[in-house]
């Protein structure tokens, strides 16, 4: 399984994680997302989404709360996660950061 491929099913992975539970965020909440379209994935939010993505892995009953300590919502953690892997550059640094 080449990276790219590990990289995206990590990624699928880890948005089923986080939408898997109770959906209880707000409307206003649900409008966060990450602006794909003019390339809106900085490093920072590729970080915060490595340190989301291990906290959440290590402790996944506490996710809404990860998430929330962070400013994302499961909606917006999504769309966080779409906007990584479909940059082949950002989907590889994220593979290997999240080892």
């Amino acid at each position: 399984m080449n990276a790219r491929t590990r990289g995206l099913a990590l990624a699928a992975a880890l948005m089923l994680t986080a939408a898997c539970g109770r959906p209880e965020a707000p409307p206003a909440e649900a409008a966060e997302v990450v602006d794909t379209q003019s390339g809106g994935v900085s490093l920072a939010d590729l970080d915060r989404s490595v340190t989301v993505a291990k906290a959440i892995r290590a402790t996944p009953g506490a996710a809404d709360s990860i998430l929330a300590a962070h400013g994302l919502t499961r909606p917006g953690f999504d769309s966080l996660m779409y906007a990584i892997a479909a940059d082949s550059t950002l989907a590889r640094a994220y593979t290997e950061s999240i080892r």
